[in-house]
Parts: structure tokens; C-alpha cells; sequence
């Protein structure tokens, strides 16, 4: 990017230095791939076609946090959030690759290690911060409705996640509608048992965080006060029905 009163040493100097046209692109925490191509489209950074064909090819052999999601499933949940500074050149493939090296990065060995002792995989403490990240906005708030979720799938009890309800209906209302709740979808936690299918999102590191080391508590239900954003938590159905 040359301005017309450059002179020819400075135009020359930054050639040399390999000073090249940079994008910033922000994705934010919570954000869904549909999300992020909106994005990148309304700032004429790439096309949307081409980015969701960059979204859906396949790095398992570069990046290896990526061999134990099930066949088929997307990079939902693995593109880190983050403001990145990329030469306005590059391909949407490019990207997706920066992304995923800032993804392979901050999940350090030690959390890998501590993922692996606890006998989960990536995708599902991935699949399950990505739920946080929709949920609640705090990290003492996401470690004990972490802890609470994680406690309901290890005792059978259905997760009932209103976010994940959103995911399938691309809504954004803070609860799911009676009807909403009889959609036929591995994504629905009031119908399918356990995690869903997949991440609903992109999580930040503080949802990771909590996924891997969860609050432990008496709790077993949750939700989100209206108007003051406070998490309220009770032992019972009948304190949380009472809250509700």
C-alpha cells in the first residue's frame, strides 16, 4: 500500500523489508463459523464461498488436536478467537491454518496431559466450553455450571442447554421455546442424552479453562437472572423452578 508522496528510497525500503497490506480480523468469543463468514464477508476479506470451502477441507494431518473429532464434523469450536494481523494477501485457507496454529498454541501440553488424564478427548472438552462460552460470562461462573454439566452426563440426567436449542433455530433468545424443544437433533440436550453432536461455537480460553477444571458443588440446575446477568444456582428442581 503506496501513497503517492512517497519517495522512491522509502517505497524501495519497504519492499525490501517485505512491509505488506495487512487485514485485522477480530473473531470474538462465542462465535460460530456462520458468524465469522459473515464477518470476513461484510469487511471484503474473503468471499463467502471460499471460506466456507477453507472451513470444511481438512488439516488433520497438520494439526493433531484435530484426529479425535468423529468423521465429518467441521472446525466448529477450533477456530480460536482472537484479533489476528494477516497479510491481505493470503487465502482463506491461510487463515483457517493461522487460526488453528493460535488453537494448537495455547492448549498446551499440560492441558492436553490433564485432558487426557481425566479420559476425555479435545472435541469433547472443546464441544463442552463451547456451551460455556454461550452460557454464562464469567470464569467462577463457567467452572461451576462446568461442574454441574459434567455431573449431569456422568449421572444420565439430559444437559437441557437453551444454547445449544439456539444453535439449531439460530436464535439468540436466552431461552428456548416449548416447541423449539421437540426439534429432532443430535444438537437438542432436552431430547439426546450427553453432549451434543458438536462445539456450538468458538470458545475463548477462559471457557476451556473451566471445561478442564471444573468447579465441584452441590448444584444441579442454573440459570441466568433476568436484567442483572447473575447466575443463580440451586440444589433442587424445586428451588430452581422457585427461580425461575
Amino acid at each position: 500500500d503506496f501513497s503517492p508522496s512517497m519517495s522512491i528510497a522509502g517505497i524501495v525500503n519497504r519492499l525490501a523489508k517485505g512491509d505488506v497490506m495487512k487485514n485485522k480480523v477480530v473473531v470474538l468469543e462465542g462465535w460460530d463459523i456462520d458468524d465469522i463468514v459473515k464477518y470476513v464477508d461484510s469487511k471484503k476479506f474473503y468471499f463467502k464461498k471460499e471460506f466456507l470451502a477453507a472451513a470444511k477441507a481438512d488439516y488433520t494431518e497438520e494439526y493433531t488436536f484435530l484426529k479425535n473429532r468423529p468423521k465429518g464434523a467441521s472446525l466448529e469450536g477450533y477456530i480460536f478467537p482472537d484479533t489476528y494481523s494477516v497479510p491481505a494477501y493470503i487465502m482463506p485457507h491461510d487463515f483457517i491454518k493461522t487460526a488453528l496454529a493460535n488453537f494448537d498454541r495455547r492448549l498446551t501440553p499440560k492441558l492436553r496431559t490433564e485432558i487426557a488424564k481425566q479420559k476425555k478427548t479435545i472435541f469433547q472438552i472443546v464441544t463442552m466450553a463451547s456451551i460455556l462460552e454461550k452460557e454464562v460470562p464469567s470464569l467462577a461462573d463457567k467452572k461451576i455450571v462446568a461442574g454441574i454439566l459434567w455431573k449431569r452426563i456422568n449421572n444420565g440426567m439430559a444437559l437441557q442447554v437453551d444454547s445449544t436449542i439456539n444453535y439449531i433455530t439460530g436464535k439468540s433468545d436466552s431461552r428456548a421455546t416449548y416447541a423449539d424443544l421437540k426439534i429432532d437433533s443430535k444438537y437438542n440436550t432436552y431430547k439426546y442424552l450427553g453432549l451434543p453432536v458438536g462445539p456450538i461455537s468458538n470458545p475463548g480460553m477462559d471457557s476451556i479453562l473451566a471445561a478442564i477444571y471444573p468447579t465441584k458443588s452441590q448444584y444441579w440446575f442454573y440459570l441466568s437472572a433476568d436484567g442483572t446477568g447473575e447466575t443463580v444456582y440451586s440444589k433442587t428442581f424445586k428451588d430452581h423452578s422457585l427461580a425461575a
